[in-house]
C-alpha cells in the first residue's frame, strides 16, 4: 500500500482513538449521561493499547507489542456494548466481559509464548470484537423499533458497519493457504476501513447524546417533575393534536373533564412539611394514573390540583368522578411520617367532543363544580 503501511495506519488509529476519547469524554462530562463515560473508556482502551506497542517493542520485540493491540480492539468492543446497554438503562454483566476479555487475552498470549503465528490472535480477536459490536447495534436497533429516535437507528447503523468490517477483517487474515505479504494487504485494506468508522462511531455516539438531551427537556417541557403526570402544556399540546383529527359529527363522543383539589392540602404541608406534602402528591398521581384508561389524559394543573379528560357519556360522568375520589381518598398515603389521610373535591363538567363549547368552557363549570363541591362540605362529587 505505498506509505500507507500498517504501522502508518495503526499512528492516524491511535490519533483518532485519541480525538475521539476526548469528545466523548467531553461530552460525559457535561451531560453525565449513561453511557458515554464507557464509550469514552473504550476510545482510551485502544489508543493506549496501540501507544504502549513501542515501548513494548524496544523491550521485548515486535511479536511481543502485537497482543496488546489486538486484544485494545476486544476491550473496545465490549467497552461499546458496555455503554449500549448502560445508556439504554440494561445491566451489565461484568463477569461475563471479564471472562470474555479473560479468554481472549490467554489464547493471544499462549500463542505468543508457544512461538505460533500471530495472525491467528488478530483473526480471534477481531472476530469476538465483531460479535460484541454486532450486539450492541442489535440492542440500538431493538430500541428503535421500540419507539426510540431516529439517532438509534444511526448508531446501530455504524456499529452494525463496525461488526461487519471486524468480522471480515477476521476472515480475511485467517493464516490458511495466504502469504504473509498478502495478509499484511488485506489487514491494512480492513484496517483503512476500521479507521474512518472511528471517527463514525464517535459521531454516531455524540447525535445519540445530543437527540437524547432533546427528548428530555420536552419532557420536562410537557411533564411535571413531582409527579410524572403531564402539565398544562404537556396537556394543552395533546388534546390539540386530538381535536385537530377529523370525527364526523355523528361519531362525536361526548368528553368529559374532571378537576380535582386535595382537601386542606395546605395543612398537610404545615403539620408534617412539604417533603411529606411531595410524597402525598407523587401517591395520589399514581394512583389517578393507575385509574385512568388507555386514551385517558392525566394532568397535575397546579400545586394540588389535578385533571382528568377522558370520553364518557354525560350520565356516566358522575359515576367515574365518584371513581376517581375514591382513588385519592380510599386508603391512607403512607409516608415517612405515617399514614397521612387525605380526601379530594371534584368537579365534573361533560360537552360533545369538538362541540360548540369550548375546552376552557368545559374547564370552566368544571372549577364552578369544584367550587360547589367544596363549599358542600369537601371530599364529593359535583357535576355542573
Amino acid at each position: 500500500m505505498g506509505p500507507l503501511d500498517t504501522d502508518t495506519l495503526l499512528s492516524v488509529y491511535l490519533a483518532l482513538s485519541g480525538l475521539t476519547a476526548l469528545f466523548t469524554l467531553a461530552g460525559g462530562w457535561t451531560t453525565r449521561k449513561p453511557g458515554l463515560w464507557l464509550w469514552s473508556g473504550a476510545f482510551m482502551a485502544s489508543l493506549l493499547s496501540q501507544a504502549i506497542r513501542p515501548e513494548i517493542t524496544e523491550l521485548w520485540g515486535v511479536q511481543a507489542s502485537k497482543p496488546p493491540g489486538h486484544l485494545g480492539g476486544v476491550l473496545q468492543a465490549l467497552l461499546v456494548l458496555a455503554g449500549m446497554r448502560a445508556f439504554l438503562g440494561l445491566r451489565i454483566s461484568w463477569l461475563g466481559i471479564a471472562a470474555v476479555f479473560a479468554a481472549v487475552a490467554v489464547f493471544s498470549f499462549t500463542l505468543l509464548a508457544t512461538g505460533q503465528t500471530l495472525w491467528w490472535s488478530l483473526s480471534v480477536t477481531q472476530a469476538v470484537a465483531g460479535l460484541a459490536m454486532a450486539r450492541a447495534a442489535w440492542l440500538a436497533w431493538q430500541a428503535r423499533r421500540s419507539g426510540g429516535s431516529g439517532a438509534l437507528g444511526l448508531m446501530g447503523a455504524v456499529l452494525g458497519a463496525a461488526a461487519l468490517v471486524a468480522l471480515a477483517r477476521a476472515v480475511s487474515v485467517l493464516p490458511i493457504g495466504m502469504s504473509t505479504a498478502r495478509l499484511n494487504v488485506a489487514n491494512e485494506h480492513w484496517l483503512m476501513a476500521t479507521l474512518l468508522l472511528v471517527v463514525a462511531e464517535g459521531f454516531a455516539m455524540l447525535v445519540l447524546v445530543n437527540s437524547s438531551l432533546r427528548d428530555e427537556l420536552a419532557k420536562l417541557a410537557d411533564f411535571d417533575p413531582l409527579t410524572g403526570l403531564l402539565n398544562r402544556r404537556g396537556l394543552r399540546s395533546r388534546l390539540e393534536r386530538i381535536m385537530q383529527a377529523p370525527i364526523p359529527q355523528h361519531a362525536r363522543p361526548d368528553m368529559a373533564v374532571a378537576v380535582l383539589d386535595l382537601d386542606e392540602f395546605k395543612g398537610i404541608n404545615d403539620r408534617f412539611g412539604h417533603q411529606v406534602g411531595d410524597e402525598v402528591l407523587a401517591e395520589v398521581a399514581r394512583r389517578l394514573h393507575a385509574g385512568s384508561g388507555p386514551g385517558d389524559l392525566v394532568a397535575r394543573t397546579g400545586g394540588e390540583e389535578f385533571m382528568l379528560i377522558w370520553t364518557a357519556a354525560g350520565s356516566q360522568a358522575g359515576t367515574v368522578g365518584e371513581q376517581i375520589r375514591a382513588l385519592v381518598a380510599g386508603s391512607p398515603v403512607p409516608s415517612q411520617v405515617g399514614d397521612v389521610g387525605v380526601t379530594t373535591s371534584v368537579g365534573i363538567a361533560t360537552g360533545p367532543w369538538q362541540g360548540n363549547e369550548s375546552f376552557e368552557g368545559l374547564v370552566r363549570r368544571a372549577d364552578h363544580a369544584l367550587y360547589a363541591a367544596k363549599r358542600g362540605g369537601r371530599n364529593r362529587v359535583v357535576q355542573g
